[in-house]
């Protein structure tokens, strides 16, 4: 499924990177630190965007100091983008000589490929088969699904979840210490994992009683204040290095996006977008989304998987926005393909749940090419500029 959908990716950006125009340095609109022409091909269109920062941090690392705009305001940089893949990427690209589109995108697809494997692991053996057939099945088909071969750090975000999750599940709490610390270096979700650990000790404690050994209980109790204490990882790495305390706060804010809470700015974005319909289906959903978790239907998940189910989509509601980058975030939040299992295989029509997912699969690559067209795809500077 997984080799299917990536080759299906290969053929849209074909034929969509046509429409790319070419991409000068002072356009006035985007940084474009690597020029590129026209119809630049697969693997310079699947380098755009933020795969221009992940190459500059792997040619020539992060900047020090900080660089200030015209008004002496901390300006774009790459601070703002986590080390661990491209640093990957740039070690392989000295070792191989190749250029940093072709490995970058190779080694985001070998990743999200082992991702995939991983994925259906988990699920098969903490759910069921016909759940971990769906999971992967929606994860490679869902809307923004290409850019697990594009040179992001979506790939592996999405593997270092999944093993945090089977470490855990598996009561592997040393390795989990150590995967916790590289996703911290990946994504800043890390603290989405606290409830996951908090789940998961819960149900140890009520279904164990006296098999759960103190030393057990003290390991946990220190994952769970390590993956808070993560969240602020990269924060104090980049005020060590550029001996700014405020770097990351600074350096976001560049891009106008701050470290304050967002929940406001969904519901700001559904009443501008939608009206108060926006408002009321927003609501029906969260409200569908909590009755659903606090039933036995997804109890049955495991505390690990239903953990993350809720706390991931928490995060996302608490501290990102709603640009259109909400689309790729919303990756991560994999569980969603087993509340579309368990709607399959609701009694009415059970009998035709492959179809159902046959469906399910062809409404997501039909969205996958608008993505591509309009996100992805470079084909004008003028007008309404999306960002993937």
């Amino acid at each position: 499924m997984f080799f299917a959908t990536r080759v299906f990716t290969v053929v849209v950006v074909m034929i969509c990177q046509r429409a790319q125009i070419a991409l000068p340095a002072p356009n006035g609109i985007l940084r474009i630190m690597y020029p590129t022409d026209e119809a630049p091909g697969y693997w310079v269109v699947m380098g755009n965007w933020d795969g221009q920062w992940y190459q500059q941090i792997a040619d020539v690392g992060y900047p020090n100091p900080l660089p200030l705009d015209d008004l002496g305001q901390v300006d774009m940089n790459a601070w703002a983008f986590f080390p661990l893949y491209p640093m990957i990427v740039g070690a392989l690209t000295k070792v191989t000589g190749g250029s940093f589109y072709v490995v970058g995108g190779i080694v985001a697809m070998l990743i999200g490929a082992a991702a995939m494997l991983l994925l259906y692991r988990l699920v098969d053996r903490a759910v069921g088969r016909w759940e971990a057939i769906v999971a992967v099945v929606g994860v490679c088909t869902f809307i923004s699904a290409p850019i697990l071969q594009a040179t992001y750090t979506e790939s592996l975000a999405l593997l270092l979840v999944i093993v945090n999750l089977m470490l855990i599940r598996a009561r592997r709490y040393w390795w989990t210490a150590v995967a916790l610390v590289l996703l911290a270096l990946t994504r800043n979700v890390v603290i989405a994992m606290v409830p996951v650990l908090l789940a998961h000790a819960f149900v140890r404690w009520r279904t164990e009683r006296d098999g759960f050994r103190m030393r057990d209980k003290i390991l946990l109790g220190a994952l769970v204040v390590e993956a808070a204490a993560l969240t602020f990882l990269w924060p104090a790495v980049i005020g060590a290095v550029t001996r700014n305390p405020a770097g990351y706060a600074d350096t976001m804010q560049a891009w106008k996006i701050g470290t304050d809470i967002k929940l406001s700015s969904w519901w700001n974005y559904l009443d501008f977008a939608y009206g108060w319909w926006g408002i009321a289906a927003g609501i029906a959903i969260v409200v569908f989304f909590g009755w659903f978790m606090l039933s036995k239907r997804s109890w049955r998940w495991g505390p690990e998987l239903w953990g993350w189910a809720g706390a991931y989509p928490a995060y996302q509601l608490l501290v990102t926005n709603t640009g259109p980058s909400r689309l790729r975030y919303a990756l991560l939040a994999f569980p969603f393909a087993l509340f579309i299992a368990w709607f399959l295989r609701l009694k009415w029509w059970r009998r035709w749940e492959v179809w159902g997912l046959v469906g399910v699969a062809l409404l997501g690559l039909g969205q996958q090419v608008w993505w591509i067209q309009n996100y992805l795809i470079v084909s004008h500077l003028d007008g309404p500029i999306y960002f993937p």
